[in-house]
């Protein structure tokens, strides 16, 4: 039974709704700084008195002190004053114009109302530090030194206790760098209480680890789509497209691998992050090539090939620490993300399919925020970029999705038009079984009586006494000659109906002019029909017209007319059978009228049916086909055929064929 399908309107726009308040949450309480507040050092010098600790986080955002070339230790600040600058923090310190290689050491004094131990947040620190909290070294990593030989980079977030002297702590932090693109404290360090940084900490990286959780879920998912649909390849670009995406994430600035310092230096070491940033934007837009312009990038996939081999291999082998490493990247990708959208902008996809217009606008949304957020807000707000990411795999797995249950609903409305089928096939069966078994009866019935007056017939005439030339013999002659065309007749319709099933009938129609045909007809069932004491009757005016031709297979015609006059005879007892024509512009109409017991409006409907005989007693001589042979014939030829009559006053057979055009030679 089929499955009763409701509208897709409303469940599309709930899930559309859902996944737009599903990004806006994570944008809220991931990458916004709620909780976080900022009070701005001046002159080296934070002043938290004041400050609730116990319900927020605190940026040690503001003015540090900073000495470029110089790695000096708490003590030698305790040895005497040391002549400072004050530079802004976050930022790198290639903004302030210093040199992007090299070292410097920072400063900072918190002064707080308690002694109670507070918890420092670190983020990256490019690409080397060591730091200090009221003179004691509570972290360090990589080794910071004035030759590049002698330093060693190392990447890491850390989340570190700092205990408080007099309710102030100072922060000395050394810093080194000559392998990164940007130097300094680029990230906002954090303070509070270790509940409410460890709170931060869980809503920012949890939110996080459950956006790549999910991007993971739509990779798996995707993939196991292609692995049992394996002629499906959108998914498993759609699953690689996912892959490079949780990859590139997961080694992204501040990203969960770097709270493991041994794969976050390997992988930073060897510009694991800058490849996978590039293979992933790769993939984003050849996977939108594929959907909006399938032709094009398979006709030039060795080209885009080439071009990530080539690409990918630069960007590895690339100097991370350049004016332009990053740039470069952006220059790789920025141009093509632009042409992808204007492709898809102009593709029919676009056009035809509202659904893809949700991935192309989440497409456009990555062109424009995914690259300005690793620009602009990567040190603002904490990855923006995944959000945008997030939109993209959401928009496609929507489309997908509902591709696929789209498939899916076919496959079963299709069963359930097979289920159908069968059972009106089986219907159908039973019926032609019946219909066969009430057949075999019938031409049991109809052959039976004829071929018993035939064999009385002949008994009879067999037995010495009878004069050849005598009343009686003739009539027997004649009553055992009538029976026998009865049975040629039977014989004949059973043969033709064989023919026609198997579709070995063939038409021969041609031209045929009335005025030649109805007295054909007149001549060949005038004298039968005369002889049952029935009147037989042609009327003048269907052979007036001198033009008139029919397009008719002469032989089969004569089939036609049997079955049809034989039956008007075996079911007339008084009267007589009426031809008469009905000439159209196009067509001509042969009616062959009788007076017999008509047929019963109930009937009527199904009389040309194959096998179908209205009643027994209407089975004189007839299996139940001669009408649909009628029919059959009539159709080979282009014609038709049609019935009316009511019961006990007659039936009308309308024989319509095709009427040869006057202009027509």
């Amino acid at each position: 039974m089929s499955r009763k399908r409701s509208s897709p309107g409303l469940p599309a726009a709930i899930l559309i709704c859902f996944m737009f308040l599903f990004l806006i949450l994570l944008f809220i309480f991931m990458c916004l700084p709620i909780g976080e507040k900022t009070v701005g050092a001046e002159g080296g010098v934070l002043d938290l008195r004041g400050a609730d600790m116990e319900t927020g986080v605190y940026t040690l955002d503001g003015e540090w002190e900073f000495y470029y070339g110089e790695r000096f230790t708490p003590q030698d600040f305790g040895s005497g004053a040391r002549q400072a600058v004050t530079i802004g923090v976050p930022s790198a310190w290639e903004a302030e114009g210093y040199p992007r290689s090299g070292f410097a050491t920072y400063r900072l004094t918190v002064y707080t109302d308690g002694d109670e131990p507070l918890t420092l947040f670190l983020p990256e620190i490019y690409t080397a530090y060591t730091l200090w909290a009221n003179g004691e070294i509570v972290s360090r990593a990589g080794v910071v030194s004035d030759a590049p030989a002698d330093s060693r980079p190392a990447y890491e977030n850390v989340l570190l206790p700092v205990a408080l002297s007099n309710g102030a702590v100072e922060l000395v932090i050394q810093v080194g760098n000559y392998d990164f693109y940007e130097s300094g404290l680029t990230g906002s360090l954090l303070l509070g209480e270790r509940t409410q940084i460890f709170s931060y900490f869980l809503r920012t990286r949890g939110l996080y680890c459950m956006a790549l959780g999910c991007i993971l879920m739509a990779a798996f998912y995707h993939l196991s789509l292609y692995i049992f649909r394996r002629r499906e390849k959108i998914y498993l670009f759609f699953c690689l497209m996912c892959f490079t995406c949780l990859l590139r994430f997961l080694v992204e600035t501040n990203g969960i691998v770097n709270f493991i310092p041994r794969i976050a230096e390997w992988t930073h070491l060897i510009s694991f992050f800058f490849v996978m940033f590039f293979l992933h934007g790769m993939m984003i837009i050849f996977f939108t090539l594929y959907v909006f312009n399938r032709e094009f990038i398979l006709s030039h996939r060795r080209a885009a090939a080439a071009y990530v081999l080539l690409g990918g291999l630069l960007i590895a082998f690339l100097p991370p620490n350049t004016a332009y490493t990053f740039g470069v990247q952006v220059a790789a990708s920025l141009p093509l993300a632009v042409f992808t959208v204007i492709m898809a902008a102009r593709s029919p996809v676009l056009r035809e399919n509202k659904w893809s217009r949700l991935y192309f606008a989440a497409m456009t949304l990555y062109t424009v925020v995914g690259f300005s957020s690793k620009l602009v807000l990567e040190n603002v707000w904490f990855m923006t970029g995944l959000l945008t990411n997030m939109f993209m795999i959401l928009a496609q797995s929507l489309v997908l999705s509902r591709d696929y249950v789209r498939a899916f609903d076919v496959v079963e409305e299709t069963n359930a038009n097979l289920e159908r089928l069968v059972d009106d096939r089986t219907k159908d069966l039973q019926h032609v079984n019946n219909a066969m078994k009430e057949m075999i009866g019938n031409i049991s019935h109809d052959l039976k009586t004829p071929m018993t007056t035939v064999i009385l017939t002949l008994e009879k005439l067999s037995k010495p006494g009878w004069t050849p030339g005598g009343e009686e013999y003739r009539q027997s002659v004649g009553v055992a000659y009538d029976k026998s065309l009865d049975l040629q007749r039977i014989t004949q319709n059973l043969l033709e109906v064989g023919r026609i099933e198997s579709g070995r009938s063939l038409y021969a129609p041609e031209w045929i002019p009335l005025r030649i045909l109805l007295p054909e007809v007149e001549l060949k069932y005038g004298a039968f029909i005369e002889s049952k004491e029935l009147s037989f009757e042609i009327a003048a005016a269907a052979v007036g017209d001198e033009h008139v031709e029919i397009y008719a297979d002469p032989q089969r015609i004569w089939s036609v007319f049997d079955n049809i006059i034989y039956n008007a005879e075996r079911h007339t007892k008084t009267g007589g059978v009426t031809i008469s024509a009905l000439v159209r512009e196009e067509t001509a109409d042969i009616v062959i009228t009788d007076t017999g017991e008509g047929i019963d409006p109930e009937h009527l409907p199904h009389i040309f049916e194959r096998f179908y005989k209205a009643s027994r007693a209407r089975g004189g001589g007839d299996s139940g086909v001669g009408l649909y042979i009628v029919k059959r014939m009539m159709e080979g030829c282009g014609g038709s055929v049609s019935a009316r009559s009511e019961a006990g006053t007659g039936a009308s057979f309308i024989l319509t064929f095709l009427r040869k055009p006057e202009n027509l030679d």
